[in-house]
């Protein structure tokens, strides 16, 4: 049971950054050309782009709030309906009716069919819309990340935090935009997704090792991870459906068929972010394949709840600390990290935060 980062953890963390970057680079191959960076070629196999859409999708705003969603009292899996209804069916739509629109042409973006569909004013807007929408959804990302960041390098952030005068949040957010940059200047969309199906294998490691921890923490106290997930369905913790229309309540079949449906056609279809990937496979049936394969990424959502309903299972019997339940107070986005850095063990610390 390790209570801080350690050399080792250290370690691990380092040595698959520095990998995850070299691989990605190598499978991405020389890039010659503006074609090579914006479209990988056009060569680049479905199944990891598919791989490397799910990797974006599941970015820390699921990570590390789904858990506390699920942990909270009154938690459960209402969240899993937007993704089994409603981005299923929003997937559907983008590749049977966005994606061979999209391969008539050969185009580098979303924006340039809008251009040559509905012109330069058009062009315009949507890419300012996208560039608004991107800047306030990354930076939430960012945000919950660097929450992760300034639980588990509580004393290092402190310390850098003297050094420069800033608090420890400042610092772990101008950290996380450091490796970006970098990784940015690494460049081409092909890097990208080489890069993002490394980061696939790691979310898996990383929710594997979180449930081998709770199995692990939990047998001394009667039945492990199976006795857990028992008394989670006891509880309520698996309900899935939620018909009510109650409009206060966020997470409704209703949302997930009407609202999540139609609002999902945009981030996967239309949003840089997402439809670029779509562009680099060999053909219209290859990207169609990539986006309709990506509802993979429901197994990892599910996982990734499954770890909210261990952890609340694990603090039934061992309650948090009065300080960790005053920080899981302020912020429930922190119950994951805390985990983390208070249960599970040194070197399984570093693959569960890399």
């Amino acid at each position: 049971m390790g209570a801080s980062f350690t050399a080792l953890d250290w370690s691990i963390v380092i040595a698959i950054l520095v990998g995850t970057t070299v691989l990605g680079e190598r499978l991405a191959g020389r890039q010659r050309s503006v074609r090579d960076f914006f479209l990988g070629g056009r060569s680049l196999p479905w199944f990891a782009v598919a791989a490397s859409i799910v990797a974006t999708e599941i970015s820390a705003v699921t990570y590390i709030s789904l858990p506390s969603v699920v942990y909270r009292d009154g938690g459960n899996l209402h969240y899993l309906q937007i993704v089994l209804v409603g981005s299923l069916l929003a997937r559907l739509f983008v590749g049977y009716v966005l994606v061979p629109a999209y391969y008539e042409r050969e185009i580098y973006s979303p924006y340039d069919y809008v251009a040559q569909r509905l012109g330069e004013r058009a062009r315009g807007m949507t890419t300012a819309l996208f560039t608004l929408g991107g800047i306030l959804g990354q930076s939430a990302r960012v945000y919950l990340t660097a929450l992760v960041l300034e639980v588990l390098l509580a004393e290092e952030l402190a310390m850098l935090g003297g050094w420069t005068g800033c608090a420890p949040l400042t610092c772990a957010v101008a950290l996380i935009g450091v490796v970006a940059v970098l990784w940015t200047w690494i460049g081409g969309i092909a890097t990208v997704i080489w890069t993002d199906v490394v980061l696939f294998c790691l979310f898996l490691v990383g929710i594997a090792v979180s449930l081998w921890t709770v199995h692990h923490a939990l047998v001394g106290v009667g039945g492990g991870l199976s006795e857990a997930l028992v008394e989670g369905w006891r509880a309520g913790k698996f309900d899935v459906i939620n018909t009510s229309t109650d409009l206060s309540q966020p997470y409704t079949l209703w949302v997930a068929l009407f609202i999540a449906s139609w609002g999902q056609i945009g981030p996967y279809g239309c949003d840089q972010l997402m439809a670029q990937r779509l562009f680099c496979c060999r053909g219209p049936r290859e990207a169609r394949k990539a986006i309709v394969a990506s509802i993979a990424a429901v197994g990892i959502i599910a996982a990734v709840a499954l770890v909210g309903v261990a952890l609340w299972a694990c603090y039934q019997q061992f309650p948090l600390s009065e300080t960790s339940a005053a920080l899981v107070a302020e912020r429930p986005d922190r119950i994951f990290p805390i985990f983390v850095m208070e249960v599970v063990g040194p070197g399984l610390k570093g693959l569960v935060i890399v």
